[in-house]
């Protein structure tokens, strides 16, 4: 019986995901004060009457999260003539984000968040064994390529988990989550597309 706990504690690492409540469809959205790393000021219930992309990453040197952020920012204007506003969440500090920023600049809000106040506010997850599975993933693989491009060279420290996994979350006018996505592996958004598509 003994023997057998190192191996159980091994195999609750490989699946180690958030056990915090997951968020879903019509739950009323975990209201939030933060700044940016412009340093605004941003609160979720300033946003009410439009629908907001509350989007989380892993850390600024993500090729895979490079590749999704310039997407965004390619179809900003397009998602905003929606009435859709983006927020951007990263486990990077803010002096990493700022040359990040200034590399690559953004057109709506990143938020730095170090201390996992807005990840665990909404029940992200942290998963060696999506992570793992991220490695047999085509998808991933051709953004992870596409992204290490878009860096131009620049390099980034890694101030963010390994294991971190993506989640997005579509909050409505009235500040209710109309679409919760807890990504299976490195990279698994909402697809572009779907936002795209979203009825004003």
């Amino acid at each position: 019986m003994i023997k057998s706990i190192p191996l159980t504690i091994a195999f609750s690492l490989l699946i180690s995901t958030t056990m915090a409540q997951k968020l879903k469809s019509k739950d009323k959205a975990p209201e939030f004060e933060v700044i940016s790393v412009k340093g605004d000021s941003i609160r979720l219930e300033n946003f009410k009457g439009k629908t907001v992309l509350l989007t989380f990453f892993r850390f600024a040197g993500c090729p895979v999260c490079n590749f999704r952020m310039h997407e965004l920012i390619e179809n900003y204007e397009r998602l905003k003539s929606k009435n859709i506003e983006i927020i951007a969440v990263f486990e990077s500090g803010s002096e990493t984000l700022k040359s990040y920023l200034t590399d690559s600049p953004v057109p709506f809000p990143v938020i730095g968040d170090p201390a996992l106040i807005l990840y665990k506010k909404y029940s992200t997850d942290k998963s060696v064994f999506k992570m793992m599975r991220t490695m047999f993933k085509k998808k991933p693989k051709e953004e992870m390529k596409k992204g290490e491009r878009l860096f131009m060279g620049k390099k980034y420290k890694q101030d963010g988990s390994m294991t971190r996994i993506p989640a997005d979350f579509i909050i409505d006018e009235k500040g209710i989550i109309k679409t919760a996505h807890y990504g299976k592996f490195i990279g698994d958004h909402i697809p572009l597309e779907t936002l795209i598509d979203l009825k004003k």
